[in-house]
């Protein structure tokens, strides 16, 4: 049942179900894909399953209720926004902190298995990486790690290749618009809209239905474009929507999807169905383009969603990317 509440990733579902039903569920997991597509949500149905008291995943058991509530003890989630530090994997007595790799020694209290969640794990540090790596490579039998991750790249090898890897695909229009329609009720107008902006992601879309942040991104788009032009404004948007890691994330993906765009128009030669940023998509045809601004500024955003991983300044790190890409 939990399945089914999940829109898209059908291949994905048969492939786990026949793992979890078989047996043979691997140690560690790699859920790898666009961010806000359902990857984590499919991690939780699977621990669900597993630890179901009906045994098929019901939803409605206390097990099921209380691991989407996030109490259920045998159940470890790391979800927090932000840096994985090694206290996080290893433990801290000084700090009163349980690491992962103190609790999955201990035997599962309620369960016959536990269920570990590490949610954008490109986020761990170097030093949690390694002490998550030795844990990898000899993990007691009774565990399951589920890491999620928007940035497989970002992930050492070594973790990589101790986890069987479960790729995701970004969901197309058509699920889009069944999420729009039939769970967040909007009309058929709106779910439309929502199906176009979202670029495969239903977090992404939930993101931009916010007027607020459908304003910015115009106004972004237009200041990347060369429409605006002003140090200023630049200075001005990256304080505002550089607040928080998650706007940042956000930004900086729409960012990527804009040149993206830029190139299917002016250099593809393909549909323009293909264009993913419809709603500006003016601003984008306007645009004087060459493939030497769109690959140097691809290449600078990358950067930029790369030292998210550290403790940065969010708004001076915004800020130089968004000088050294800004059509000019």
């Amino acid at each position: 049942m939990v399945f089914k509440e999940i829109i898209g990733h059908e291949r994905q579902k048969i492939v786990l179900k026949r793992l979890m039903d078989s047996g043979k569920m691997p140690h560690a997991l790699l859920f790898s894909g666009q961010d806000g597509i359902g990857k984590k949500k499919l991690a939780v149905a699977c621990i669900q399953y597993m630890l179901c008291e009906r045994g098929y995943g019901c939803g409605e058991c206390r097990s099921c209720i209380t691991i989407n509530r996030r109490t259920h003890p045998d159940v470890l989630f790391v979800e927090d926004d932000g840096p994985i530090g090694i206290d996080i994997i290893r433990g801290n007595r000084e700090k009163k902190i349980t690491g992962i790799n103190e609790e999955i020694y201990e035997y599962p209290y309620q369960s016959t298995v536990r269920a570990i969640i590490i949610d954008q794990a490109e986020m761990m540090t170097q030093e949690a990486s390694n002490a998550l790596l030795k844990t990898l490579e000899e993990p007691p039998l009774f565990n399951v790690f589920f890491l999620i991750t928007s940035s497989e790249q970002a992930i050492p090898l070594t973790i990589r290749s101790r986890c069987r890897r479960v790729g995701f695909t970004s969901l197309n229009e058509d699920e889009l618009l069944r999420y729009g329609t039939g769970v967040l009720r909007l009309d058929d107008e709106r779910a439309r809209f929502f199906s176009t902006i979202s670029c495969g992601s239903i977090k992404a879309g939930l993101f931009w239905l916010q007027e607020e942040n459908l304003a910015m991104r115009r106004r972004l788009a237009e200041l990347v474009v060369g429409k605006e032009r002003s140090f200023l404004h630049t200075t001005l948007i990256s304080e505002k929507i550089s607040q928080t890691d998650r706007q940042m994330y956000m930004y900086l993906a729409f960012l990527l999807s804009l040149f993206r765009d830029m190139y299917v128009i002016h250099h593809a030669h393909i549909p323009s169905s293909y264009v993913m940023n419809r709603d500006i998509q003016e601003l984008l045809e306007w645009a004087t383009v060459d493939m030497e601004w769109i690959i140097s500024s691809i290449k600078k955003i990358h950067e930029a969603q790369h030292y998210m991983r550290y403790a940065v300044n969010r708004w001076l790190l915004l800020e130089n990317t968004l000088l050294h890409i800004l059509r000019v």
